[in-house]
């Protein structure tokens, strides 16, 4: 990622989530809310990104965007979709159930935070990531209650990254608070995964969660989804956001401790959940919930 340019990968899932909601199979996936805060953000963010805006809301383009993907990571829009909307979920019901603060890390351009603050107005939310990414994201979506929703610029390949900041911006460790890190931990190093979890598990009070997403390591320790081309391996590496890190779920148990391991949500989990299991999906990125149980 350049200084000054948001990560491509969240302009792309942005747009797919704004081609989906388009598309009459799966617009119920996508919420409109969710589905107009990512093209405000596309026709905000360049000359480029707006002509992009307008091509994926084609009923032509479907089939073209169909073909993409099969030459691609088949499958790969419908897991954004399913993926955004199981991590949703997750982080309501543990809202419900008592969580006041919630901390997306490396939201990208994620609509997720501005819904949330406009469903649950007794909850503060923080988002940890990239400066260029943010100041993109709070161009293209306008004013926000600064006193509930807090932006936090910080270098994500950093141990520690927006500690200090988190506590200085009002965040309260002793308060039940729940962690997102959708699409991240892949492109990180191991030993910063691993740090990342400890200074989770140092700013958590007892009951709070972890929700967030690796790629399940194949077979030849390949860190990958199933169907991904050899195109989509030299795209991340030439956009500098290759897939650094995966794990088994065995492995994991033990790797994210003092987090308890609830459950883990692969491809079948989220087809099933939608009623979509006769659909394909793209495999091999699976959602980990876990809870801070401190010994």
């Amino acid at each position: 990622m350049q200084n000054e340019q948001a990560s491509r990968t969240a302009l792309l899932i942005a747009a797919s989530l704004v081609l989906l909601h388009h598309d009459p199979k799966y617009s119920a996936l996508v919420s409109k809310t969710s589905a107009d805060l990512c093209a405000q953000i596309l026709e905000t963010y360049s000359p480029q990104t707006r002509l992009t805006l307008k091509i994926v809301r084609q009923d032509w383009f479907r089939p073209i965007a169909k073909l993409i993907e099969r030459i691609t990571i088949p499958g790969i829009l419908l897991h954004y979709a399913l993926r955004k909307k199981c991590i949703a979920g997750l982080v309501r019901s543990a809202i419900i159930n008592g969580a006041t603060q919630v901390v997306i890390i490396g939201a990208g351009f994620d609509p997720l935070s501005f819904e949330l603050h406009q469903d649950f107005p007794r909850v503060q939310l923080w988002e940890i990531d990239h400066p260029a990414t943010q100041r993109h994201k709070m161009r293209g979506l306008g004013g926000v209650d600064a006193e509930r929703l807090h932006f936090i610029a910080a270098d994500l390949n950093a141990p520690a990254f927006g500690r200090e900041a988190l506590i200085e911006s009002s965040f309260d460790p002793s308060q039940r608070t729940v962690w997102i890190a959708e699409g991240l931990l892949m492109y990180l190093r191991e030993g910063l995964v691993s740090s990342l979890t400890r200074t989770l598990s140092g700013l958590s009070a007892p009951g709070s969660q972890f929700t967030f997403t690796f790629m399940e390591k194949q077979d030849n320790n390949g860190i990958r989804f199933d169907s991904q081309s050899r195109f989509v391996d030299w795209w991340l590496r030439r956009r500098r956001e290759p897939f650094r890190w995966g794990s088994t779920r065995s492995d994991l148990v033990g790797f994210v401790r003092p987090w308890r391991v609830i459950r883990f949500f692969d491809h079948n989990d989220l087809c099933e959940q939608s009623g979509l299991a006769d659909r394909s999906v793209a495999k091999g990125e699976v959602i980990c919930l876990a809870e801070f149980s401190p010994a």
